[in-house]
């Protein structure tokens, strides 16, 4: 098995992993919430499946405790596999009512929508994020009607949940970007 130790977070690249039994034991009601840190500010995370809706919100701190802002994002995940926007959309109508290149913390509900449309990719890879079992679908695969992203940047979801925790460069070899810190909690109703 091959390891890399990339900041606080030692991540396994060698395991694929199957997504079909994976994702049909999903729950379908959890909640995660982290906080993702940058040089100037911390960004509070709170992600949410109730069963076909997703949601986030993110409020940002900046130094000494300023309020810089929070965002609102929602979609929902028809059972034909259709991505529609319920809040927070700043892309223009037609991707709001049906989002091919959903990513980031709700890129969960993309998962979700090629699963319902018989797209599910076959596989992921495996890797540990702050001690938890995580499993990171490539790009491309979770986006095969998309263009390719300007900065390849796999998701990577829980494996109890589905949630998602991280995202991994290929490039870097390293958890970057949308990634929670340690300390985020996971919880299931």
């Amino acid at each position: 098995m091959a390891t890399a130790l990339t900041g606080a977070a030692l991540a396994r690249f060698d395991d694929t992993v199957e997504l079909a039994p994976l994702v049909a034991g999903w729950d379908a009601h959890w909640q995660v919430m982290g906080t993702k840190s940058e040089p100037l500010y911390t960004e509070r995370i709170d992600v949410r499946r109730d069963g076909d809706a997703f949601q986030a919100r993110i409020e940002v701190i900046g130094q000494g405790d300023t309020a810089l802002g929070t965002q609102h994002s929602a979609v929902s995940v028809d059972a034909a596999g259709t991505i529609s926007w319920t809040e927070g959309c700043t892309k223009d109508a037609a991707d709001c009512a049906d989002d091919s290149q959903l990513r980031g913390f709700l890129a969960s509900a993309a998962l979700i929508a090629l699963d319902r449309q018989g797209r599910l990719p076959a596989t992921g890879t495996a890797r540990t994020l702050h001690g938890k079992p995580v499993v990171c679908v490539a790009d491309a695969a979770l986006h095969p009607d998309a263009a390719a992203a300007d900065v390849r940047l796999d998701p990577c979801f829980d494996r109890a949940t589905g949630a998602v925790l991280a995202h991994w460069s290929p490039d870097s070899a390293a958890f970057v970007g949308a990634t929670l810190a340690p300390g985020f909690t996971v919880s299931t109703s």
